[in-house]
């Protein structure tokens, strides 16, 4: 099973259930950077509520990700203590920067290179043995979309594609089926776990970085959570009962 998406900074834990029950998850690095999405920021819950972590970027008409270079401004430090006053009174905030800290302040100069370096150190603390691939160093020929998708399947050696449900408005089916991939839907936002979050009055918040979850859980608790709320999804999503 496959799951295919441009490479997020820090990503939510719907990306992290991918990493760790998908065997492959591919880095989609060769399309347009979007401003204002999920590749250079994500959130964080703080004692004044949600503040965005952000990867200033150099701008450029028609970018793509892979070619997105970082701006001077980053401060790594100024990021990384940014998230430890945001969770310095959970237990694991160290454990969470101790992951962190060599990719932030590895002087990266390409976005893609800092996300992929990033979600591989998080791949690992999870313990995820998926392979990760970039779709920039595939031989993918095919211009169409859905085309193309079916390529990145074939090269990875997976026919089954394990895909969020905001794909549901654009990702013909009929077509990849006639090129022996078949859809598996990722209804994550519907069953998002609940923990004991950072800063309790203010209500649990889904959908924020994985950072949050680990620093009120742990690597490894992280993990587990992942586990057990895809061992009891998987059976409805191949029923094709997940709404």
């Amino acid at each position: 099973m496959i799951h295919i998406e441009q490479p997020p900074f820090a990503p939510w834990l719907g990306f992290c259930e991918a990493l760790l029950n998908c065997d492959t998850v591919a880095f989609y690095d060769d399309v347009q950077y979007t401003e204002g999405g999920w590749q250079n920021r994500n959130r964080i819950k703080t004692a004044d509520g949600l503040a965005w972590m952000t990867v200033p970027v150099v701008h450029q008409t028609g970018q793509l990700i892979k070619d997105t270079r970082i701006a001077p401004s980053f401060d790594p430090d100024k990021l990384l203590r940014q998230i430890r006053l945001a969770y310095a009174r959970t237990d694991r905030v160290d454990e969470v920067l101790r992951v962190l800290r060599p990719v932030l302040t590895a002087r990266h100069e390409w976005l893609a290179d800092l996300n992929i370096e990033l979600i591989t150190a998080i791949a690992t603390a999870l313990g995820s043995r998926a392979q990760l691939l970039r779709t920039s160093q595939m031989k993918i020929v095919a211009d169409g979309k859905t085309e193309r998708l079916a390529q990145i399947c074939a090269t990875a050696d997976d026919r089954v594609l394990w895909a969020g449900s905001g794909t549901r408005q654009y990702l013909d089916t009929a077509e990849l089926a006639g090129h022996n991939v078949s859809v598996l839907w990722n209804e994550f936002l519907d069953r998002h776990p609940q923990y004991k979050q950072a800063w309790p009055r203010q209500g649990f918040v889904p959908s924020l970085s994985v950072i949050d979850t680990v620093c009120a859980l742990g690597w490894a608790g992280t993990a587990a959570m992942l586990r057990s709320s895809f061992d009891a999804y998987l059976p409805q999503a191949e029923r094709g009962t997940a709404a």
